[in-house]
């Protein structure tokens, strides 16, 4: 399985590297960061950080500082993980994060596995209400901002739903393991209170706003696309990292749904390509750059 996720994730990227080549050429890709300032990309790096940082902050609330994890360790796993997430295809990289959690802390890897779980379905929640807002912003905002909304209370109340009935289901007998004992554990992993929800969700609302408007701002840098048009790119990209098909480094994947969130607005397919590499290139680069300076951060667990 693993080896057809490989082979399948170099098809991807010969697949955009050949695309990018006939439609575009390599060489006006590496023109376009010509056009960023050195304020654009301080920006960016900024907002960036931020976003990671506030990822690791959500993480350390939710389980590290009960595990007794400082938060520069946390700071550290975190940009770990995404990094290998980003890097490897079809979604390998998750593995990394019930490992890197068994290695520091004294968590199994099961219910480190269930941490994150419940970590993804919050961005699923998030991403999921943004995108739904990029695609009815075409026919009406206020409309759109509705539904957002929408989404988002109805899916932090079916959280607290199967938090409340997870709690309520009787434990296995012995070592069998039914439906039923799974669901009890995942929801014995969720966050302890209605309040610490709505501040993991809240938390993951800031992680993305500040990524994807650091994304944006890069962006409109390299090319004159139109700021909705843009935004429906990044949204559709960001939400293909979290897709069962993702290539290495997320190479084609990355930027076949850029351009498809992006069409709607009605611009030249080579424009929506030649953008979506060239934003896709910074944040892989910069993830990894993160990732190698996070690597000195908090080396031990913290006394509890």
């Amino acid at each position: 399985m693993a080896v057809s996720r490989w082979i399948l994730g170099i098809i991807l990227t010969g697949i955009l590297i050949w695309l990018v080549d006939i439609f575009v050429g390599w060489r006006y890709v590496w023109e376009s960061w010509r056009l960023v300032s050195v304020i654009v990309i301080l920006k960016f790096l900024l907002l960036f950080a931020l976003s990671h940082a506030i990822r690791a902050w959500r993480i350390y609330l939710f389980k590290s500082q009960s595990l007794g994890l400082g938060y520069g360790l946390t700071i550290k796993l975190s940009l770990v993980h995404q990094s290998l997430n980003n890097l490897l295809p079809m979604r390998l990289g998750e593995a990394s994060y019930p490992l890197l959690m068994r290695r520091y802390s004294s968590v199994s890897l099961m219910d480190a596995t269930f941490d994150l779980l419940w970590l993804r379905v919050l961005d699923f929640i998030v991403m999921g209400s943004l995108s739904i807002f990029v695609v009815m912003s075409y026919a009406s905002p206020p409309l759109a901002t509705a539904a957002m909304f929408v989404f988002l209370v109805g899916g932090c109340a079916v959280l607290s739903w199967a938090r409340f009935v997870s709690a309520g289901t009787q434990p296995s007998i012995g070592n069998q393991v039914t439906m039923m004992s799974v669901l009890r554990r995942l929801g014995g992993r969720g966050p302890s209170t209605m309040g610490r929800l709505c501040l993991l969700l809240v938390l993951t609302i800031c992680a993305w706003a500040a990524k994807i408007a650091a994304i944006v701002i890069l962006a409109a840098a390299l090319t004159d696309l139109p700021w909705l048009t843009l935004i429906g790119g990044i949204v559709a990209g960001e939400v293909s990292g979290v897709l069962p098909v993702h290539g290495i480094a997320g190479a084609g994947t990355y930027e076949a749904a850029f351009v498809a969130g992006a069409i709607a607005g009605g611009d030249a397919f080579d424009k929506l390509l030649l953008t979506s590499v060239s934003v896709h290139v910074f944040v892989i680069s910069t993830t990894c750059l993160l990732a190698l300076f996070s690597l000195p951060l908090g080396g031990h667990r913290t006394k509890v």
